[in-house]
């Protein structure tokens, strides 16, 4: 029997000879399972590797039920990495992130404990018919967020997505650039279009793919559709007004209806803020990528009516045979496609530049100054696109400096996070609301003060509720908030804006922020709470099942 027991423990990954004593082996331990984060089962064979100082290393392999023991090690703060074949990490779980600066390690008998976990990869499959039932050939399939690449269809019309991970997805389908638009007898034009599945036009009515990482995702078909199209041809321009050639064009539909909410930032174990009203830019893949000539000009031949964004890249070296650099430059246009072709577009490109700023506290009525806030890693400034509350930048703010990268020339709004105000000055001229930016103007500066009220609570047999807070008015872009109940299920949420809300409480939470289906039900599930400058707000809340 000993002689198995020293075995197990050598296949646990223990470094310290066993002892027949038991006398704990000098030094610290550390000991966990490997578990799949879809399942919660254990995984066997994962290689764990626990860094530390000065090039410390530890390794481990989990048994057959995922766990792992690794002793003898020098006492400080570590790092874990597992890994297995047709596993990946899980993606950042920010919280876990945040409140965590290594696993620390003690001399003792009680080990460090910790629980690593391995998302499950899987393959994606499907087929993909043109607009008669017939297999379709050349194709670009795609999974939204992309974050796999594209794959293109065989003769067969199939196609297939390796190493997928559990999430949410939107798949798409792009015609082949061999496809033409067909001319009817009345001059309108019909073309094969994008697709999403389950077979629709429109990207809003795209059903989402759920994967929960159990098994391979088969028979996902779409069937191509056709719709009239329009033309859409333009020219690209540099800041001189000169044609750019060559330069690569990327259209994007701008979705109809209100924006979901937009995660922002997250504090580690506090609460964590989403915008409302905020579109995020545009993501996953163009619906058409075309480049254009050597005159600047370009076309889109088949363009569903709807509203669009068409962003234009362009590369071009600057200098002689000794002395020269490859300069990027970008730009973008909305374009509003009706019933007609749309034939004057001009997309002016830019050198992407940095605007760099400072942040300070005013101290507000009570004579409080909030320097700083590192605990939330949100910066207290997000540039956002007026004309339709879209998502530019989010500046890094770090000892009252602020910064913004690859901005373009252009007309911004400032935003700023919950519980607090801001005037923005561009120099020494106070800007607040829209104003304009250019590559080598005044530096910026944020003036930020304190404007905020508390709400405290209890939820009844809450612990570990999360409790959801919106406002009860967006108007523009608007925020809302979330945190989690502790023991007796207590909460409390300091940094809320002046204003009346909707709060509710949900048994579970879905991810980092809420989604729209959960936001719907806080008005007719939670109540309305108002809060005041320099004010608590007292509520008391039963727990909602979140919808699944």
């Amino acid at each position: 029997m000993k002689l198995i027991r020293v075995a197990v423990l050598i296949a646990a990954g223990s470094f310290a000879p066993f002892s027949l004593a038991q006398d704990a082996p000098p030094g610290g331990a550390v000991e966990g399972t490997v578990v799949n984060s879809a399942t919660g089962a254990g995984i066997g064979g994962a290689s764990v590797v626990l860094f530390g100082d000065q090039s410390r290393r530890y390794q481990a392999t989990s048994d057959a039920v995922g766990h792992f023991r690794v002793t003898g090690m020098v006492p400080g703060s570590y790092r874990a990495n597992v890994e297995k074949d047709g596993f990946a990490s899980p993606a950042l779980d920010l919280a876990s992130f945040l409140s965590s600066s290594g696993l620390r390690v003690v001399s003792g008998i009680d080990p460090a404990k910790v629980e690593l976990k391995l998302t499950p990869l899987s393959a994606f499959r499907g087929r993909v018919l043109d607009p008669d039932g017939k297999p379709a050939q050349g194709v670009e399939v795609n999974l939204n967020p992309n974050m796999l690449g594209s794959v293109v269809t065989d003769r067969e019309g199939r196609f297939e997505l390796e190493k997928v991970r559990p999430g949410s997805y939107t798949l798409s389908a792009r015609p082949p650039e061999s496809s033409k638009p067909e001319v009817a007898s009345d001059g309108t034009k019909i073309a094969m279009v994008t697709t999403y599945y389950p077979s629709v036009a429109d990207q809003s009515l795209a059903q989402q793919i759920v994967f929960q990482g159990q098994g391979d995702l088969n028979g996902y078909d779409v069937r191509m559709q056709t719709a009239p199209v329009h033309r859409v041809r333009g020219i690209v321009l540099d800041e001189e007004g000169k044609p750019v050639p060559e330069a690569e064009l990327t259209l994007f539909p701008i979705p109809e209806g209100t924006p979901g909410p937009m995660g922002l930032g997250r504090r580690a174990g506090g609460p964590s803020f989403f915008a409302l009203g905020l579109r995020p830019g545009p993501s996953g893949a163009p619906e058409a990528t075309v480049i254009a000539g050597k005159d600047g000009r370009f076309e889109f031949p088949a363009v569903r009516s709807g509203e669009w964004r068409i962003n234009a890249e362009s590369e071009t070296i600057r200098g002689d045979a000794q002395n020269h650099a490859l300069i990027a430059s970008s730009g973008t246009t909305g374009a509003l496609v009706g019933r007609g072709d749309v034939d004057d577009l001009q997309i002016q490109v830019a050198t992407p530049f940095r605007l760099r700023g400072r942040v300070e506290w005013k101290s507000d009525d009570s004579g409080s100054q909030r320097v700083s806030n590192p605990g939330l890693p949100m910066t207290p400034v997000t540039l956002i696109n007026p004309d339709g509350n879209e998502f530019v930048r989010s500046g890094f703010a770090e000892s009252g400096a602020i910064l913004f990268e690859t901005l373009l020339p252009g007309r911004y709004r400032a935003i700023v996070q919950p519980g607090v105000s801001a005037q923005i000055f561009l120099g020494e001229n106070e800007v607040t609301g829209v104003f304009p930016v250019a590559a080598g103007g005044p530096p910026l500066r944020v003036v930020l003060k304190t404007w905020s009220g508390s709400i405290r609570g209890t939820v009844e047999k809450g612990d570990g509720a999360t409790v959801v807070l919106v406002p009860q008015r967006v108007e523009g872009v608007a925020f809302g908030q979330t945190v989690t109940c502790g023991a007796g299920g207590s909460f409390e949420l300091n940094e809320v804006s002046p204003g009346d809300y909707y709060i509710a409480a949900f048994d579970r939470l879905d991810g980092l922020w809420p989604s729209a289906a959960l936001l719907g039900l806080v008005p007719s599930r939670g109540t309305s709470v108002k809060v005041e400058e320099h004010a608590t707000a007292n509520v008391n809340l039963s727990v909602v099942a979140a919808p699944r």
